[in-house]
């Protein structure tokens, strides 16, 4: 079973919102923080075709979120689609996923073979795309794979992408797949690079409610990227998508807030918080992309959340250059 496609098909009827640019000013939007944030990279993780009762095209949604202040897209799924309309200065980071635990494994077995199979026909697709950053090539890996095995994946995949990134997605950082079946952060050991990004969910929402002191998670894998030196962080974090806690346009509002409020809070909690130092300054998080814009019912691309779309450009403003972590992370 293939990971799943890009939700983005060929064409549909234009929802685009114009004057997107002037909606921060228009609707008092405030970026967050007065800082400006050292973040390299910032989008949406994946991308969609959904404007409530209708749908966008491709090419009308990349310009959108491209006004939203987007320089990457995560997750474009396993087809050339986005990437050929791509504009300059956007790059696209196919997956996540790219391989399943399928493609690994076979009969409950890891199959090499198997996966040298897979990872070729992917590098034709991928490996010279000038508007690839990487390949996000699992999604959840520490499901099924201890860093022995992840270590393994990365560098096997790397065989086949030696001039683009190859990056693994963890929804946590421990995992079970160990003799005894405990909780262990395996992630780094021994130094050993298993990515060539951490990238990691940075949920705001636990039990349906906004909650700060989920920055945690940030803080938890800054301190874990600290035993690989070099590798950057990423984070995602999910707006009305697929959690239990949406049930409509309702819980956009209540979550976030009325303008998107909450966004602005939380973006500045990430921006700020920093782990352990390094040469060229604590570590902090690089990359940063809200899941989704028109992929789910009511995330980002639902057309009456004009304010939040606004909060998504504001805070991208922020930008002032890029992280300390991790060379061109």
């Amino acid at each position: 079973m293939r990971a799943a496609r890009s939700p983005l098909g060929r064409d549909g009827r234009v929802l685009f919102l114009s004057g997107v640019v002037a909606l921060g000013t228009a609707l008092g939007v405030q970026a967050a923080g007065a800082a400006c944030a050292p973040l390299r990279y910032y989008g949406t993780y994946s991308l969609g075709r959904k404007a409530g009762s209708r749908t966008v095209s491709v090419r009308d949604r990349i310009v959108e979120v491209r006004s939203l202040g987007a320089d990457m897209i995560v997750g474009t799924g396993d087809k050339k689609d986005v990437l050929e309309l791509l504009p300059e200065g956007m790059l696209a980071v196919p997956g996540c996923g790219l391989l399943t635990k399928r493609d690994w494994q076979k009969d409950g077995r890891w199959d090499e073979a198997q996966a040298r199979a897979r990872l070729a026909v992917l590098a034709k697709r991928f490996g010279h795309h000038p508007r690839v950053y990487g390949v996000c090539i699992t999604h959840e890996v520490t499901e099924y794979a201890n860093h022995a095995r992840r270590r393994w994946m990365y560098q096997l995949a790397k065989e086949y992408f030696p001039d683009k990134k190859v990056i693994q997605y963890y929804s946590v950082l421990w995992d079970r797949m160990n003799p005894v079946g405990m909780k262990v952060d395996g992630y780094g050991q021994n130094g050993e690079v298993e990515t060539d990004v951490l990238f990691v969910s940075l949920q705001a929402v636990a039990k349906g409610r906004f909650d700060l002191e989920n920055v945690r998670r940030l803080r938890e894998a800054l301190a874990a990227a600290a035993r690989t030196p070099g590798i950057p962080v990423w984070g995602q974090t999910s707006i009305n998508a697929d959690h239990k806690s949406v049930t409509g346009p309702g819980s956009m509002i209540a979550i976030w807030g009325e303008r998107g409020e909450n966004m602005a809070a939380w973006a500045d909690a990430l921006f700020r918080t920093t782990g352990p130092d390094t040469p060229g300054g604590p570590l902090r998080l690089s990359g940063f992309f809200w899941r989704s814009l028109g992929r789910f019912p009511w995330d980002l691309g639902y057309p009456a959340f004009a304010a939040h779309r606004a909060q998504m450009r504001a805070i991208g403003a922020k930008r002032c250059g890029t992280s300390s972590v991790g060379g061109d992370g």
